[in-house]
């Protein structure tokens, strides 16, 4: 029964059996559980209990009152958990967050260890054991926090620990500790002067509040800081930060036989006496086992290589194999290193630097040839190499070649044995080394005949066996060199009736590297109940995986083999119609949702109903999760002749309308180019207004107002052109926004006035409200104060009508800051609060860090500068995520005037400095308010 338990220390204390929460009872008597689950398996006699329960009030009655709570423990946990031993009693067996806690702790998974505490330790206890434990607990979680606080400098997150310390620091005001990693976060962070600025603030308190100068290590660390010590990391040339990479895919938890060459890998990898590098080559046919070997060994290993393992699929069998420049700078960033060199050469050059002191394990996949993998190769003997391809690697010199056949017979049965289970195997021994036989020993053939009968605990072995009988010429092919692969998976797919084979052909279709069940519906033109039906069947027979509930994919061999079967190929662009039939239905779904009274979806015309969702929360959650498979997508989409292209601009306008783009705009702005290009090469000139139109916006919200302009010029003269009034109304918004960036105020006016009246006479009032909400912010800046809050007030009026009363993100970000602009801080406060909230609830990063910055902005107005500070740094750490250079700056700008009028003008002048740099690089007007912010 200990097996099933696990107890809970870290918060209240709790146990459950299963999934079933126990009734621990009173709170002595859960005081008496926490001493016994606290002393880890020793025994805890009566008066170390009875002094844990009542301290020094010890009732005379206290022994068989302990005794009771002892009974009713037992009688919940059961008696061989609980036992007495001599006087005392102890507690054994059922898992303990506070020694998974230490587990992790040990193991650096310092995250994991702190994901565990759910509040205050021995929380609802009471006396002085349990407030020592309760500290002890605390000390070691902050102990855990600190590692961790380390570790992500390590691994070069310093901008997005900085408000975390920051807050840590004021809750911790004497703990130098924290003070230096936040000094050491900002200057590797580029935020130099700042980190000089706390050193300067934390010497000034300890001497005021303690009367002490600060410990030599932080003032060591404050020496190298304003020498900008190379070991530190410049921010203009970090160095990289030392990581652990631990890349392995998961072992196999029924890996059978291989002895001898797992033992020779083994033993040849950990010798340590090499005075050369020690590769290990393991080649076979496709299929045999060469990745399982390869993983199980390294894990085998990887106490050997204490510095991490690295691991790559170079994917060489298929018609693409990884670049090794690719691999080597996905290796060179799991080391630490952010921007490896683009050339080749240096590349391996610095991937050798990096291990040349660490002992670290490298794992090559799937390779192409030795051309592919001598780039890949360490340059020390303290490091070890195991990779694996179909063609023997003779080119590799030195390496120890491992050439993997099929298993034999004993092993492919008990491997059989291990999956369908022993029972059923006994049963039918005969029936079953007939089956392995039948799959010619090769272990990929024998895990999806044996994962058939595994998922159908009805069927005979006898049964299977019959079925694999009439597959002679498979199984003949199955036995020779590189067609083991291919006749292994038709193994598979000519077992599968008409319409599991359309599914494993169509569901191929899809670029995505994952698709959910809702588009594998799609894909396949089926319920989506018929098409899990469907998908299940092909993962039971391994030509589908599923790595968690409703989300499938092909392994890459399998995508390339199901898209080489014979299909009419009207039959695959239907079938990607489809696709784009439903993700464009379900983003205008998302969108009805996510922005209220947007036109848009009602002007969407599709076969498909998409998905339905709960509220807008759903919306989001489903858009986050599928954002990679839209784009793709709509990537797939432009690229095919022939294909919806005006879908596809409609599909990405209502995205980033319910996303953003701040998760991959490189992306984006490839996507957007690659729309515009296809509408310019058709010769349609309304709908390259549009992707201009779509593209032109990503332009402003970088602050490439040129571009920007240029995409909103030639959208109006096209919409114009061709009468298409929605796309012109937006090219004139488009403008207005690329003048107001500039700062060109007059002229933005008269755009948005222009756009207005035409949003107007088309009854768009969510586009509208948009534009009223931008003309009020550019009519206070011309000082026309009483239009601005009528325009600004007529925005918000209009989306509360077409939102049924919800306040909308937008119209209250625009009013709160003509507000305040107007002289009304406590409204503004108000209507960015509001913002705000819809802002997270959406999801949107850049909105959330741009409302947040002007809040700070309001504070500061107010004489908060304490609120200033906490909203700007909040701002920062979003921004960052976001990718919003322009808004960070802008965020950077009020941090430094809250921080001077906190008396901190060493950090308030960094980070004006900061902004400066952001600015300029931008080439926008807020440069020049920074610069009369740094005059003396």
């Amino acid at each position: 029964m200990a097996d099933d338990l696990r107890f809970s220390l870290l918060g209240p204390v709790r146990a459950w059996r299963d999934d079933k929460e126990l009734k621990l009872g009173s709170p002595q008597q859960r005081m008496v559980l926490a001493v016994l689950l606290l002393a880890e398996g020793r025994a805890a006699g009566p008066e170390q209990l009875i002094d844990a329960v009542w301290g020094e009030e010890q009732p005379r009655t206290a022994l068989s009152t302990l005794r009771t709570y002892i009974s009713r423990l037992r009688g919940v946990l059961g008696a061989e958990v609980l036992s007495s031993v001599g006087h005392g009693y102890v507690l054994l067996g059922g898992e303990r967050d506070v020694a998974e806690f230490e587990r992790l702790y040990g193991e650096r998974r310092y995250t994991e260890a702190l994901a565990l505490w759910q509040g205050e330790p021995l929380a609802g206890l009471d006396g002085f054991v349990a407030e020592a434990q309760r500290a002890r607990l605390k000390e070691r979680r902050l102990a855990a926090l600190e590692c961790r606080l380390d570790a992500d400098l390590n691994s070069g997150k310093y901008a997005d620990i900085v408000p975390e310390l920051t807050a840590l620091c004021a809750d911790h005001p004497t703990n130098e500790r924290m003070r230096g990693l936040l000094m050491l976060a900002l200057y590797l962070a580029g935020r130099q002067a700042e980190a000089i600025g706390v050193y300067t603030d934390t010497r000034e308190l300890l001497d005021r509040e303690l009367g002490v100068s600060p410990s030599p290590e932080l003032a060591e660390l404050y020496q190298r800081i304003i020498s900008a010590d190379a070991a530190l990391g410049r921010p203009a040339e970090r160095v990289t930060p030392r990581q652990v990479p631990r890349q392995l895919p998961s072992d196999v938890a029924d890996f059978t036989g291989r002895e001898r060459e797992v033992e020779g890998m083994v033993a040849a990898l950990r010798s340590g006496e090499a005075s050369a590098l020690v590769v290990s080559a393991v080649s076979g046919a496709g299929g045999v086992g060469k990745t399982t070997l390869a993983v199980h060994a390294a894990h085998r290993l990887a106490g050997h290589y204490p510095d991490g393992q690295l691991f790559v699929d170079l994917r060489g069998s298929s018609a693409r194999p990884v670049e090794p420049g690719v691999a080597l700078g996905a290796f060179l960033r799991a080391l630490g290193q952010e921007e490896p060199p683009e050339d080749l050469a240096e590349r391996a050059a610095e991937y050798r630097t990096a291990l040349a002191d660490r002992r670290v394990l490298v794992v090559l996949d799937n390779a192409s040839d030795a051309g592919q993998v001598r780039p890949l190769m360490p340059g020390s003997a303290q490091c070890g190499v195991i990779v694996t391809s179909r063609a023997r690697l003779t080119g590799l010199s030195g390496a120890r070649q491992v050439d993997l056949e099929v298993l034999g017979p004993a092993e492919a049965l008990l491997m059989f044995a291990r999956i369908v289970g022993e029972e059923r195997v006994s049963a039918e021994r005969g029936a079953a080394m007939d089956l392995v036989a039948a799959c010619g020993f090769l272990p990929l053939a024998i895990r999806i005949a044996a994962a058939r009968l595994a998922a159908r605990p009805s069927w005979s072995l006898a049964t299977m066996r019959d079925r694999l009988s009439d597959e002679r010429r498979r199984m003949a092919e199955l036995r020779v060199g590189d067609l083991a692969v291919e006749a292994t998976f038709s193994l598979g797919y000519d077992q599968l009736d008409a319409a599991h084979a359309r599914a494993f052909r169509l569901l191929a279709v899809s670029d995505a590297a994952m698709i959910s069940l809702p588009v594998a519906a799609a894909l396949l033109d089926l319920p989506e109940t018929d098409a899990e039906e469907v998908c299940e069947a092909l993962v039971n027979l391994s030509m589908l995986e599923s790595p968690s509930p409703g989300r499938y994919r092909f392994h890459d061999l399998l995508k390339i083999y199901a898209r080489s079967r014979p299909d009419d190929s009207g039959v695959r662009q239907a079938a990607l119609a489809r696709m784009l039939d439903f993700c464009l239905a379900t983003v205008a779904g998302a969108l009805r949702l996510t922005f209220l009274g947007d036109l848009r979806p009602d002007k969407v015309v599709t076969r498909s109903g998409g998905l339905r969702f709960a509220d807008e929360s759903a919306a989001v959650d489903w858009a986050d999760e599928e954002e990679q498979g839209l784009l793709s997508c709509l990537e797939q989409t432009a690229r095919t002749p022939g294909g919806e292209l005006r879908q596809a601009i409609i599909l990405l306008d209502m995205t980033i309308d319910v996303i953003g783009y701040e998760s991959d705009t490189a992306r984006y702005e490839r996507l957007c180019d690659l729309l515009v290009a296809a509408a310019a090469d058709r010769s349609d000139g309304v709908l390259e207004a549009q992707a201009r139109c779509v593209r032109g916006f990503t332009w402003v919200s970088r602050r490439r107002l040129d571009a920007a302009t240029e995409d909103g010029l030639a959208a109006r003269d096209l919409s114009l052109e061709h009468g298409d009034l929605d796309t012109y109304a937006d090219s004139l918004n488009l403008l207005a926004r690329s003048a107001m960036s500039r700062r060109e105020t007059a002229e933005s006016a008269s755009w948005y006035e222009q756009a207005a009246e035409v949003f107007r006479s088309l009854g768009d009032l969510a586009n509208l409200a948009i534009t009223l909400g931008n003309l009020a912010r550019v009519l206070a800046d011309l000082g026309r104060m009483g239009e601005a809050l009528d325009a600004a007030r007529e925005a918000e009026k209009i989306m509360l009508e077409v939102g049924d009363g919800r306040p909308d993100a937008g119209a209250s970000y625009q009013l709160g800051i003509v507000l305040r602009q107007a002289g009304y801080p406590e409204q503004s406060l108000a209507e960015l609060e509001k913002a705000l909230a819809e802002h997270r609830m959406l999801k949107k990063l850049g909105w959330e860090g741009a409302t947040l910055f002007r809040m700070a902005e309001t504070y500061l107005l107010v004489g908060s500068s304490e609120r200033a500070v906490e909203h700007a740094e909040d701002a920062l750490a979003v921004l960052t995520k976001a990718d919003d250079e322009w808004a960070q700056g802008m965020a950077l700008t009020v941090l430094g005037r809250a921080l001077g009028e906190l008396g901190q003008p060493g950090r308030a002048r960094a980070c004006l400095t900061e902004a400066l740099t952001i600015f300029d690089r931008l080439d926008v007007p807020e440069a020049e308010d920074v610069r009369l912010l740094l005059v003396p």
